[in-house]
């Protein structure tokens, strides 16, 4: 279950991302959190959502092509560095009673310049930190898993802190977690690798990978699934405040268990998908587990209370993450080394651009028409979009099972 974490510079990555993803969703409740105090508007939630993850549409494709001419490492270190500074401002904001909407949406922007550099690029490194390819999907899923104990962690720590301290107290802490991620990153040693093709217009190259992207069935059909995961059924998170408030009649706590129960799921799924040694039926895993996301988000939608929302939530998040893992092998699987950095590109830019739309729709509507009522649309049309991508899967050759994997033509 735990193969890839026999190689020192992934168990070093692993520990770092743990500790920036905890610290980073202990920010984004906190900062959810005091967006909706200061002004009781989903709509705003929504669009403090947008303006977090709208720099990702015109970065990353910028930052695939970036990862494969530049040091990983040093980018890594660079954009860990900006988090942490980030995390410290916001505190010293809020703790000095400063913030405001503007300031705060200012704030939501910053970090999507630097997730739009740094996500991309940790995509891009998984490969270069497992010599044994055979471990690729495993440091998938325990990449995965890390992510989603933060998200137990995170929102778990943050509703502690909300209730006893305050927003500015959930900053200090998120800029900690930035610092010993950073620590741990600055441990990493990667191996040398060729880059082929560093002397092309960049713009050639960011070309060179949408097109690669698209003449491939399983890559193209792969990222318009993301787009349609992201765009539909995920911005349910960014309204997760809204229900706890106006649907569920909490607060705080109440909000931090309504972030960590999909998050429990996810780690329960990510476990499950580590343990696998066979990554045969990935197309057919990938079907299935998009179905239970949106009929989870249909039942999380429809529940009248907190009790029966938490278990609909625990089956959302595990779904969800083997949807989006199993999506994630599949790229990794396919992709030639030369083009790898460039298509998880497009794989963060699928699934962080049209993530923004959702969030701004979804907020607007929910002050018109209730948070029930957009999250159950939003289900609706992921199922419909899922049977329609997969209908030649039914009648048509496999994507995945029956061409083999590329070969590795980078060194590490």
């Amino acid at each position: 279950m735990f193969r890839a974490l026999r190689h020192p510079n992934f168990r070093c990555f692993l520990a770092a991302h743990a500790c920036a993803m905890t610290g980073h969703w202990v920010q984004q409740v906190a900062l959810g959190w005091l967006v909706f105090r200061l002004t009781d508007s989903a709509l705003y939630l929504g669009l403090a959502g947008t303006f977090s993850l709208v720099p990702n549409l015109l970065l990353t494709p910028f930052v695939g092509v970036l990862a494969e001419r530049a040091d990983r490492r040093r980018i890594l270190l660079a954009t860990q560095g900006a988090a942490f500074v980030h995390a410290l401002l916001l505190a010293v904001v809020a703790f000095n009673g400063m913030a405001d909407i503007p300031l705060l949406l200012g704030f939501a922007l910053m970090q999507g310049v630097i997730q739009g550099f740094d996500w991309t690029n940790r995509q891009s490194m998984i490969a270069q930190l497992v010599a044994d390819r055979a471990d690729l999907p495993n440091a998938i899923a325990l990449n995965s898993t890390s992510f989603n104990l933060s998200r137990i962690l995170g929102p778990t720590i943050a509703g502690g802190i909300l209730v006893l301290w305050g927003e500015a107290a959930c900053f200090a802490a998120a800029a900690v977690a930035e610092a010993v991620a950073l620590s741990f990153t600055r441990r990493l040693r990667l191996p040398a690798r060729r880059v082929a093709g560093v002397g092309a217009p960049l713009f050639a190259e960011m070309r060179g990978g949408l097109s690669y992207a698209w003449r491939d069935p399983a890559i193209r059909r792969t990222l318009v699934l993301v787009a349609l995961a992201s765009a539909t059924v995920l911005p349910y998170v960014s309204l997760l405040p809204v229900f706890a408030s106006r649907v569920f009649g909490g607060g705080p706590d109440m909000l931090g268990w309504l972030n960590a129960a999909p998050a429990v799921g996810a780690v329960f799924a990510g476990l499950a998908l580590a343990s696998r040694r066979e990554q045969a039926g990935l197309e057919r895993r990938i079907f299935l587990a998009g179905i239970i996301t949106s009929a989870a988000a249909a039942c999380f939608a429809l529940v009248p209370s907190h009790e029966l929302a938490l278990p609909m939530l625990v089956v959302l998040g595990g779904a969800q993450i083997s949807w989006m893992a199993s999506m994630n092998t599949l790229l990794q699987t396919v992709v030639r080394d030369a083009m790898r950095a460039r298509v998880m590109s497009l794989f963060n830019m699928a699934f962080m651009a049209a993530m923004p739309v959702g969030q701004l729709i979804a907020g607007a509507a929910s002050d018109r028409f209730g948070a029930g009522r957009v999250v159950l649309a939003g289900a609706g049309a992921c199922l419909l979009g899922i049977m329609w991508i997969h209908r030649h899967w039914f009648v048509g050759p496999r994507l995945v099972e029956d061409r083999p994997p590329e070969r590795c033509q980078e060194h590490g």
